[in-house]
């Protein structure tokens, strides 16, 4: 059985993780995705499903930018072709 003192030893380290809004924002919306994903087995709800099992993993990639410090690189790179380009 886990106890509420195991749970705050696993929640511990990954606040450190979550340090920024945009972590947190992001973390919070995938495990409300998991949630809609595990209720929607649940209760058989393919057309609400499908949705939430797409974009899970976008925001898992998302997560991973931010992560590896790779999240602005691509607005950059775009901004930059913009300004190559005129627009």
């Amino acid at each position: 059985m886990i106890r509420v003192i195991d749970l705050v030893g696993y929640a511990a380290p990954m606040m450190v993780l979550l340090m920024t809004r945009e972590m947190i924002s992001n973390a919070l919306g995938m495990l409300s995705r998991v949630a809609v994903v595990i209720l929607s087995i649940v209760m058989c709800l393919l057309p609400v499903l499908l949705p939430h099992l797409i974009f899970l993993p976008m925001s898992l990639l998302r997560l991973w930018d931010i992560l590896a410090g790779t999240s602005g690189d691509s607005a950059k790179r775009q901004a930059e072709w913009h300004r190559q380009k005129g627009g």
